[in-house]
C-alpha cells in the first residue's frame, strides 16, 4: 500500500507497479542522462531509449486526465563528444504514447560546461505534456511583473488613456532563468544536480490545487517534496541513492542532526527564523569544499534577476567579439 508524504528509497519502474492508474495529479523530474555521472551508470543510446519508453508509459499510466508531466532534460554525450538533444530525442516517445504537448521550455543559465572544440552549453529544456486538453493551469498564483506597469493606451478607441497592461502581472513566458543550485548557493545539498526550489514552485502553483498529488519518480535529494509539503500538496517520490533519500527527509524534518548539521544552508536559516537559536551553534552539508560554518552571503535572486543578467552578458558577447574590426 502506497502511503503519500513519503519517499521511498526504490526504483521507479519497480515501485510504479504500486501506484494505482490514474492516481497522480502532476509528474515533475529530471531523469538520470545515462552519461556517468556520480549517482548513475553510462549506457549506450539506445538501451536509454528503450528505458524511456518503459518509464513514459508507467507515466501514462499513472498521471491523471487532468493531470500534467514536467520532464527536464539536457543532453546525451555520445561516442566523440557527439551531442545528442534529449528533449529532441525523447519527444517522439512521449507522441507515440498520446502525450499531448504543452511547452517546450528553455531554462537558461549564465554558466555551464565550459566547451572547448563546441559551443558552451547555456541552457537545458523542460517539456511539458498532458494526457488531455482537460488540465489544470493556474495563471494567477504564478503572474510576474509587468514591465511596463504604468503604460496606457495612446490611440484613440476604447484603451485610450487607460492602463493596457493587467495589473495583476503577466505570464512567465516560456524562457526560465533561474540560477542554477551549485556554488553560494543556500539550497545546495550534497547532491551535483539540483532543481532550485522557485523552478518547482512555479510548476506545481500554474498545475495543481492544494492537497493534489506530486510524484517525482526520481527525486534526488528531495527538492519536488519540499516545495509540495511547503505549498500544502500531498507528495510522493521514489530514490535508489539511499544517500540522497536520508538528504531529502532531513529536509524535509527542518532539524539539526546528532551532530547539530543541516543538509544545507536554507534549511538551517529556516529552523534559526523559527527557533531564534545562534546561528553559530550549526553547521550544514553541501557538495564542494569542507563543511561549513553558517553564513549570510549566499543569496537567492529572482527569476528576473538571472534573466536581466543573462541577457546583459549575451547582449555583451554579440556587441564585442574578438573578431569585430579585425577584417580588412
Amino acid at each position: 500500500m502506497i502511503k503519500y508524504n513519503k519517499i521511498y528509497n526504490k526504483d521507479f519502474l519497480d515501485f510504479s507497479k504500486k501506484i494505482p492508474e490514474e492516481t497522480i495529479d502532476l509528474i515533475v523530474t529530471s531523469p538520470p542522462y545515462g552519461i556517468g555521472k556520480e549517482y548513475e551508470k553510462k549506457i549506450p543510446l539506445e538501451d536509454y531509449l528503450s528505458w524511456s519508453t518503459k518509464v513514459f508509459t508507467e507515466f501514462r499510466r499513472i498521471l491523471k486526465d487532468t493531470g500534467s508531466l514536467f520532464y527536464q532534460v539536457g543532453t546525451y554525450v555520445g561516442e566523440k563528444g557527439v551531442h545528442y538533444p534529449w528533449d529532441i530525442m525523447l519527444f517522439p516517445l512521449f507522441v507515440n504514447l498520446e502525450f499531448i504537448s504543452r511547452n517546450r521550455i528553455i531554462w537558461i543559465r549564465q554558466h555551464g560546461t565550459h566547451a572547448k572544440h563546441k559551443f558552451s552549453n547555456r541552457h537545458e529544456s523542460i517539456l511539458w505534456f498532458t494526457k488531455s486538453h482537460n488540465y489544470k493551469f493556474n495563471l494567477d498564483g504564478i503572474r510576474v511583473p509587468q514591465k511596463y506597469p504604468n503604460k496606457k493606451g495612446y490611440r484613440k478607441g476604447k484603451l485610450y488613456g487607460k492602463f493596457t497592461s493587467d495589473p495583476r502581472g503577466k505570464n512567465p513566458g516560456d524562457v526560465w532563468a533561474f540560477r542554477n543550485v551549485k556554488h553560494n548557493h543556500e539550497e545546495q545539498t550534497v547532491h551535483p544536480c539540483q532543481f532550485p526550489e522557485d523552478m518547482i514552485t512555479r510548476i506545481i502553483l500554474a498545475t495543481t490545487d492544494p492537497k493534489d498529488i506530486v510524484f517525482d519518480p526520481f527525486i534526488g535529494s528531495g527538492t519536488t517534496a519540499v516545495v509540495a509539503k511547503h505549498y500544502n500538496r500531498r507528495f510522493l517520490g521514489c530514490e535508489i541513492v539511499e544517500e540522497y533519500v536520508n538528504i531529502a527527509n532531513h529536509r524535509l524534518k527542518g532539524e539539526p542532526d546528532k551532530n547539530n548539521n543541516f543538509p544545507n544552508l536554507k534549511t538551517l536559516r529556516h529552523y534559526v527564523d523559527l527557533t531564534g537559536e545562534d546561528i553559530a551553534k550549526f553547521t550544514y552539508s553541501r557538495q564542494v569544499g569542507k563543511v561549513p560554518t553558517p553564513s549570510k552571503n549566499s543569496r537567492i535572486f529572482s527569476e528576473n534577476y538571472h534573466l536581466e543578467k543573462t541577457i546583459e552578458r549575451i547582449t555583451y558577447e554579440a556587441e564585442n567579439p574578438r573578431f569585430k574590426g579585425e577584417c580588412k
